[in-house]
């Protein structure tokens, strides 16, 4: 085919080029795989607009013939305009695809315009690539927000598994650890305040339809004392219980995103 380039890299292999009204088409299948699409043709058709997509025949190599010959076979290819190769760049969640954009912008279409062919728009360059940028940075952002909440997350999960049951002092260790400062005391007094706990018998004691929830859990002991023997009634929070009470209290202490993990 006239106007037809061949590039070829070590790790991306090769594409081929055309050029149809002195503008580069890139051979958009082998251009989607590259970039990591389990689906290729999806991908071209959800990422990329018209016009910018043109098949064209194109001859591939099968074999020889029996006299020596190379045989041929004409077969229909999609090519994408340059507009749409970066959108399908921008589009990629595979690592490589900044490498492949280096490529493509170092080696491949400075050969193209070598040689008389295409001039780029500058303007559309910038835009393109600004946008390229902008949504790199913010998936970069994304990423460090995960990795600083990262141990946020590995609690919520572990107290979700756990069927232990953990007294109020420890619960308020736990929301410490999750930045909040509330203490044993202000604790107990939000759990009264908001009606969860009620003072029995000089004891912090739930009420039964938060036992019923499965938030609490109730243990007694016998203590034997000069007057007698006495009943300790002793409150815990169960695994149910924890994330429940981590989201209601957000609302009064906790950081939000750090909560929104829970």
């Amino acid at each position: 085919m006239k106007g037809l380039k061949i590039f070829t890299n070590e790790d991306f292999g090769d594409i081929l080029v055309i050029n149809i009204d002195n503008k580069p088409y890139f051979e958009g299948v082998k251009v989607a795989k590259i970039l990591g699409y389990n689906n290729p043709h999806a991908a071209i058709s959800r990422h990329c607009k018209q016009p910018g997509l043109t098949f064209r025949e194109v001859g591939v190599v099968t074999g020889n013939k029996k006299d020596g010959s190379i045989a041929n076979q004409k077969v229909s290819k999609i090519f994408i305009s340059e507009g749409n190769l970066y959108r399908l760049i921008v589009k990629s969640k595979k690592e490589e695809a900044e490498k492949f954009e280096c490529w493509v912008m170092d080696e491949v279409l400075p050969s193209i315009r070598s040689d008389g062919g295409y001039v780029k728009s500058d303007d559309f360059i910038v835009k393109i690539l600004d946008s390229y940028v902008k949504q790199k940075s913010y998936c970069e952002k994304l990423i460090n927000d995960l990795n600083n909440y990262k141990p946020y997350i590995n609690i919520g999960q572990t107290v979700a598994r756990s069927d232990d049951s953990i007294s109020i002092g420890a619960f308020a260790k736990l929301l410490n650890s999750l930045g909040l400062d509330i203490g044993r005391n202000r604790l107990f007094q939000w759990f009264r305040d908001n009606g969860y706990i009620m003072k029995q018998n000089g004891e912090n004691q739930p009420k039964q339809v938060y036992i019923d929830m499965g938030l609490f859990k109730i243990r007694q002991m016998a203590i034997t004392t000069s007057e007698g023997i006495s009943i300790k009634i002793t409150t815990y929070v169960t695994g149910k219980g924890q994330l429940y009470f981590i989201k209601k209290l957000k609302g009064d202490f906790l950081d939000e995103e750090v909560c929104g993990y829970f």
